[in-house]
């Protein structure tokens, strides 16, 4: 399995001790979930489907958060805008 480099690796859970695993990207997270190095609490995007080997519990009583989607508005690159358009197009579906 090969990892991308974050700029800025987590560590541990923020605000703790910094003792945890360092992970660098979401696939490296959700192996160290899987190989029980860690727990963790996901938005439902990134657990749907579910990834094998993983268990995933809803949150039923968490409150919901908010996703913010912000770009440069000089960046006119096809890519970009068809993420914005993806984005705006599932919010819609809600």
């Amino acid at each position: 399995m090969t990892y991308e480099a974050a700029s800025e690796p987590w560590r541990g859970v923020p605000g703790g001790d910094g003792t945890g695993p360092e992970v660098a990207d979401v696939i490296q997270l959700l192996h160290m979930i899987t190989v029980g190095r860690m727990i963790g609490v996901l938005p439902r995007s990134l657990v749907e489907p579910v990834p094998a080997g993983l268990v995933c519990v809803p949150v039923t009583d968490a409150p919901p958060s908010r996703l913010v989607l912000a770009w440069n508005a000089q960046d006119h690159r096809p890519m970009v805008a068809s993420f914005v358009a993806a984005a705006i197009g599932s919010r819609q579906a809600d």
